[in-house]
């Protein structure tokens, strides 16, 4: 392992960090996020109309990350899988959403619409 890795305690990562970023496409109401994985509750953030909330992480190499988020606004209480490994490691790194009265949508390539569950 010395040779591989060279005499740091530290392995290297297996995935580069994954950024996911989700704008507030609402209108004018603040939007509240609260997101969490199994192992980490990321705490309630509140995001202006056309602003965004990011955050920053590493997949493990099962591909099982998951971070889920609920959405509050108004009278409404939506939630969503942000990032499922099996869905998004692949595709991006730099994950950008954009929340919407009828759901979300994934600025990529592929432009990817999602109802809320």
């Amino acid at each position: 392992m010395v040779l591989l890795f060279g005499p740091s305690h530290e392995l290297p990562p297996f995935w580069l960090e994954t950024t996911v970023t989700m704008t507030n496409n609402l209108g004018s109401p603040l939007l509240t996020v609260h997101c969490k994985s199994k192992d980490n509750d990321l705490g309630v953030h509140m995001v202006a109309a056309n602003t965004d909330y990011h955050f920053t992480f590493q997949s493990n190499l099962w591909k099982s990350t998951l971070f889920f988020c609920s959405f509050h606004w108004n009278n409404q209480v939506k939630q969503f899988d942000i990032f499922d490994a099996l869905r998004d490691q692949d595709e991006c790194y730099k994950c950008n959403w954009t929340i919407k009265p009828d759901g979300l949508c994934k600025l990529d390539k592929k432009g990817k619409c999602f109802p809320w569950k």
